[in-house]
């Protein structure tokens, strides 16, 4: 491993004037006007989704998101606080290292994953595209495509400040093995962006608790040095294991 991504683990007509035919001009007028009120409308219909869109089924504004609600539970099983934004370098290395990991853990009903999903990027470029991919990330889950858009989106993560295009969000979509109806219905979802107040309440939220980076791992309400995992380059999977299926986290790897 490069001690730089060793680093990134440690650590975003002039026209000319003619007569014109009244008519013409009064036809023209009335195509500008239809124009501008079907726009208004339609601007207007997204952007109260943007606004008024509520929360995935089964949470709460601010408050993190179970991409696996129908996992069986373990009694005792610990809690995993994830805290990601889908343009963030960082958590692409932390993907790349124990995502799968983590997906199987919480399928298998050995933690009880929490999504805390950010747009920390957003912030630091003035964009959007933080929200945008975590919104219709989440309208694949509707749709039962969580997993495989979740890791296509890490797998093809646009560099800094570049941002998810309509065209990628569908192929993540598609990754996620959605097809046909489920897939028209996503992209109604995505395309009203039905999720993206939501995940600024969680951004919200995630500030107010003092989280505003990312990657960052709490185990059990402890934070998790996890890159201290990930020493040259080959993450120790099974000690990361241990960690989040116990609940405890070594002394010398607790972020204070």
């Amino acid at each position: 491993m490069s001690q730089d991504r060793q680093a990134k683990i440690q650590a975003a007509a002039k026209g000319q004037r003619t007569g014109a035919n009244p008519l013409l001009v009064g036809g023209v007028v009335l195509i500008v006007a239809v124009v501008v009120v079907v726009a208004g409308v339609v601007w207007s219909s997204q952007k109260d989704a943007v606004q008024t869109g509520g929360p995935p089924p089964g949470t709460q504004m601010g408050q993190p998101f179970d991409p696996y609600p129908d996992a069986p539970t373990v009694e005792g099983a610990p809690t995993l606080d994830v805290y990601e934004d889908f343009r963030c370098p960082a958590c692409k290395l932390f993907e790349q290292a124990f995502g799968q990991t983590v997906g199987d853990l919480a399928q298998e009903g050995k933690i009880e994953l929490r999504v805390h999903l950010k747009t920390v990027i957003d912030s630091n470029f003035g964009q959007e595209g933080s929200s945008v991919a975590a919104s219709s990330a989440l309208c694949a889950a509707d749709q039962g495509g969580w997993t495989g858009m979740h890791q296509w989106l890490f797998a093809n993560q646009p560099q800094e400040p570049g941002e998810f295009t309509k065209d990628q969000l569908e192929q993540g979509a598609k990754a996620g093995g959605l097809s046909g109806d489920q897939l028209d219905a996503w992209q109604e979802c995505s395309d009203a962006g039905v999720y993206r107040a939501y995940v600024r309440s969680v951004d919200d939220q995630s500030v107010k608790d003092q989280i505003t980076s990312t990657p960052t791992i709490v185990v059990d309400g402890t934070q998790l040095s996890w890159g201290a995992l990930v020493p040259d380059g080959r993450p120790d999977v099974d000690a990361f294991t241990r960690i989040v299926t116990t609940g405890e986290v070594p002394k010398d790897m607790v972020v204070t």
